[in-house]
């Protein structure tokens, strides 16, 4: 999920997301620009986001995070 969406943005979907108390938990993955790194880490972590991948993407990078996401098995 991208951080910059057009209506709103990807803290809040994934906010809302967290707070459905369904039996499944999807695997949310934050998306953000390497400047805002420090400013999106926590926070992401904070509202229950698995993984993040940094701009400009690459797909070792993806591969990476979500090879990381999936080896916790806690999902």
């Amino acid at each position: 999920m991208d951080r910059r969406m057009p209506d709103i943005d990807g803290f809040e979907v994934a906010a809302r997301i967290r707070k459905f108390k369904s039996g499944n938990r999807p695997i949310i993955v934050a998306l953000i620009a390497s400047a805002e790194e420090d400013l999106c880490v926590g926070k992401v972590m904070q509202i229950g986001v698995n993984g993040v991948i940094r701009k400009p993407v690459l797909m070792q990078g993806i591969a990476s995070e979500l090879r990381r996401i999936l080896m916790q098995g806690n999902i």
